[in-house]
């Protein structure tokens, strides 16, 4: 996607990503990070998994997720999302944004900061 339309700034990210939905756990792997969300890499159980709670209007689940920082301390970032796109790349790899739905002010702080670090880099 084009970054001159984007109304946030995307920093490169690495790490793993927890989602939680009817208490199954499911992973993936971070790529970037906005202040409204993140893009992660995931493999084709974790859309099965949310597709299976999609609505009666086809949109996906709200969900738990937790992921975490390096430049703070290895404290887990807790947020509710929701997917924001579904990208097939090959029959097992799949791209999703995720976007941030409830932050607490001091995890929102913290990514803040984060962002905030990297592009001064």
């Amino acid at each position: 996607m084009n970054n001159s339309r984007r109304k946030f700034p995307r920093v490169p990210l690495q790490g793993k990503v927890d989602l939680q939905l009817a208490g199954i756990e499911r992973s993936g792997e971070l790529m970037d990070i906005s202040p409204s969300g993140l893009q992660i890499e995931c493999r084709h159980h974790l859309v099965e998994h949310l597709s299976n709670f999609k609505s009666e209007a086809g949109l996906f689940p709200h969900f738990e997720l937790r992921f975490k920082l390096a430049r703070h301390g290895g404290a887990a970032i807790k947020s509710i999302c929701d997917v924001s796109y579904c990208r097939r790349l090959s029959q097992d790899k799949y791209y999703l944004g995720l976007k941030f739905i409830s932050l607490s002010e001091a995890d929102e702080s913290r990514v803040m900061d984060f962002i905030d670090h990297a592009a001064a880099a």
